[in-house]
């Protein structure tokens, strides 16, 4: 229920540590080593992390009840007049999958897909879009008389309608022979598709924009190859010249899940985090990684817990001698500040002892624009800086990008070897996908990380693999895809002097 509860909040885009907070309980509930139950009864709840006096009531409301009142609130609150506009990619993911097992429960559905901006990866969606294989006549029955379908509007086989909870959907209805081709023509933007069609019409005569073709589409390698063009991945049909590189054979093998490593951006209970460095890495380890770094903020985020020089010295040894028992490579690190005239939040000696430093923008994000370039251009000037975190500092839905010249960033993190992050905190997906395009383009290292705070981020990994991909990334272009032993000379390539 409290996984729940975080997910109507995102959906409702509430306060982003209110979401989080019901993210970190649900976890922390769910993988207790005793009963909930008993704790509630003996009034322990409140010693879990990040469970104070609220989720502590909230969470033995539910032991007592069986019932969440707040969830309640939220599934039978009135329909909106206005829906809430662009949808967060992380929250539209979770309700779409959520969503996607009751469609496909519907009279006369047989099968169901997401497909439309989100199935091509975009970090804010208009709607949760799904292609349906069914009969029609009987879906579109089923579609119509579902309680949580509101406001419908039919246009042919495709249905628009809002979700009791305020959420756009379409559906496109498709018989079984027409559904790849359907869920194609819905996938890619309306300027791929359009060229594509093209292509094949001129190069087979194939109406592609049509359904009821002679030829059965099995697989979108079909519709591909009656253009003439080697399969084109959902995330890059943008028409951002994805099908000039497929003509010529020059399309990336875009990075997977599989080639992902390591984390190298995680905060724990040092400071503003809900898990220790042994819970964090033990999760880390169970998603099969070889390292992640441990990157608490530094001494001036005081609002963070931002640790003092003695506490990370002291954090350094407990990592030290927990590496002797653990089954992955921890790696010694920091999240150090930015200050506003582009000093580091500590001092040379003490990064130079640290195996990753993550220097990132806290404060001042009113700086001027010249300002900003100055501030962040100079902490890279610095050899022990490795990766600029969240570079345009941006919370979407909340706060714009700050004010910055990314063309001088590129440059000079080209210039001194400096790795720019895709960080996938679900708020930020920062730097975004083009920005990502023209960093690898400028030879560029980049890192995906989650910025964890808590074990159950670490999931967040796939969204940061999602902007990678649209930015059109291979595993080469990640240093997170690197071996253990590669990746510390990845990170060490800077200080000596190196570039990529």
């Amino acid at each position: 229920m409290l996984e729940r509860a975080a997910l109507l909040l995102a959906l409702r885009q509430e306060d982003r540590y209110r979401v989080r907070a019901y993210k970190r309980a649900a976890w922390t509930v769910a993988s207790l080593p005793e009963k909930v139950e008993d704790l509630a009864r003996e009034n322990r709840l409140e010693a879990l992390p990040g469970i104070g006096p609220s989720l502590a009531a909230k969470t033995k409301e539910i032991v007592e009840t069986g019932r969440l009142s707040l969830l309640e609130k939220l599934e039978s609150a009135a329909l909106p007049e206005k829906t809430s506009g662009m949808i967060m990619s992380a929250p539209a993911l979770a309700f779409a999958r959520e969503l996607l097992p009751v469609v496909e429960s519907f009279d006369g559905v047989y099968s169901a897909r997401i497909t439309g901006a989100l199935r091509r990866g975009q970090a804010m969606v208009p709607c949760l879009e799904f292609v349906l294989a069914c009969d029609i006549s009987r879906a579109r029955e089923a579609i119509k008389s579902y309680k949580h379908f509101h406001r419908q509007r039919w246009q042919g086989y495709c249905c628009h309608a809002t979700h009791t909870l305020g959420v756009e959907l379409t559906f496109h209805l498709a018989e079984k022979r027409d559904f790849i081709q359907t869920l194609w023509l819905t996938t890619g933007s309306r300027e791929h598709v359009n060229r594509v069609a093209a292509m094949a019409k001129s190069n087979r005569g194939t109406e592609l924009l049509r359904l009821g073709l002679d030829k059965e589409i099995v697989a979108e390698e079909d519709i591909y190859a009656l253009a003439g063009l080697p399969f084109i991945e959902p995330e890059i049909r943008e028409n951002r010249g994805e099908i000039t590189a497929a003509f010529r054979g020059e399309l990336p093998r875009l990075i997977e899940a599989c080639d992902y490593r390591g984390d190298l951006h995680i905060h724990t209970d040092w400071s503003d985090g809900t898990a220790g460095i042994e819970q964090m890495a033990g999760a880390a380890a169970e998603l099969g990684y070889e390292y992640l770094a441990i990157t608490d903020h530094s001494r001036s985020l005081k609002i963070a817990g931002g640790l003092s020089l003695e506490r990370l010295a002291a954090q350094i040894q407990v990592i030290k001698d927990l590496q002797k028992a653990c089954s992955i490579r921890i790696f010694t690190g920091i999240e150090v500040d930015i200050l506003p005239d582009g000093r580091l939040d500590a001092p040379d000696e003490v990064l130079a002892g640290l195996d990753v430093v993550v220097a990132s923008v806290h404060s001042a994000f009113r700086q001027s624009k010249e300002q900003m370039t100055a501030r962040i251009c100079r902490a890279m000037q610095n050899p022990y800086v490795q990766i600029i975190g969240h570079p345009t500092g941006r919370l979407l839905n909340k706060r714009k990008a700050y004010e910055v010249d990314m063309e001088e960033l590129l440059k000079v993190a080209a210039a001194t070897g400096t790795i720019l992050e895709i960080n996938a905190t679900p708020d930020r997906l920062d730097i975004d996908d083009n920005t990502a395009r023209k960093a690898k383009a400028a030879g560029i290292l980049l890192a995906v990380n989650t910025d964890a705070h808590s074990q159950t981020e670490l999931a967040n990994a796939a969204l940061g693999l999602s902007v990678a991909r649209r930015a059109w990334l291979s595993r080469e272009d990640v240093i997170n895809t690197a071996s253990s032993r590669d990746v510390q000379a990845l990170l060490q390539r800077k200080r000596t002097g190196g570039r990529r």
